[in-house]
This record gives C-alpha cells, structure tokens and sequence, in this order.
C-alpha cells in the first residue's frame, strides 16, 4: 500500500491589496528596482506627476505581478506534480489489487466440488 499522503492543501494566495484598517509592510510598499539609476516609483498613483514616474510606477507594478505570476506558477506546478504521483500510486495500488485477485481466482479449492450429472 502506498504511504499517505497529505491532504491537498489550498494554495497560499495572497490579496493584492491591504485589507482596509491596516498599513502595508514596509516590503510590499517598496518598489523593486532593476536599476541604480531609476526613480524609486511613487506608492500612491496619485502622487505622479511625470510621464518618467508613471513608466517607473508603471514598471514597477508589472515587475510585481511578474513575480506574483511565477510564484503562482510553481505552486500550480508543484501541485500537479503531487496530483501526479498520487495518481500514479493509486494505478499501482489497483494493479495489485487486480493482480492480487487474479492470482487467487485459478486456485484450486480447498474442498472438490460435486459435479451434477444430468438425468
């Protein structure tokens, strides 16, 4: 038999925004940068007051939802692997199973049984 396994957990999805009453994190206010020389992107889109902020702005919520996307994705993909070798567990499980009837099927029984003969 197959060892156990956990049960399927629900993905670890977070809302994108802050649930009201409460501040942001100084790690999800911060805006990631890829260059030294780029404009730290303004918190609030309504601070922006330059075509150069909206594009930092702009870019800094696409690198965000890039991250958010490939994080999503492993998830996706790390469940589909656990689904898989479950389900292949479970193939095993019913070939043993079939396997196991089958072989005690063709055995012989421990008493012979009466044969009737027509009349």
């Amino acid at each position: 038999m197959p060892p156990q396994s956990s049960p399927a957990l629900p993905l670890n999805v977070t809302p994108s925004g802050n649930a009201p009453g409460t501040r942001p994190t100084a790690a999800a206010s911060a805006a990631p940068s890829t260059t030294a020389n780029t404009v730290k992107a303004p918190v609030n889109p309504s601070d922006i007051s330059s075509p150069h902020e909206l594009t930092a702005f702009v870019e800094s919520l696409l690198e965000q939802l890039d991250a958010k996307f490939d994080d999503m994705s492993s998830q996706i993909l790390d469940r589909m692997n656990q689904m898989s070798s479950r389900v292949d567990a479970l193939e095993v499980s019913i070939q043993d199973i079939i396997n196991s009837d089958a072989t005690a099927v063709p055995s012989s029984p421990a008493s012979p049984v009466p044969t009737h003969r027509p009349a």
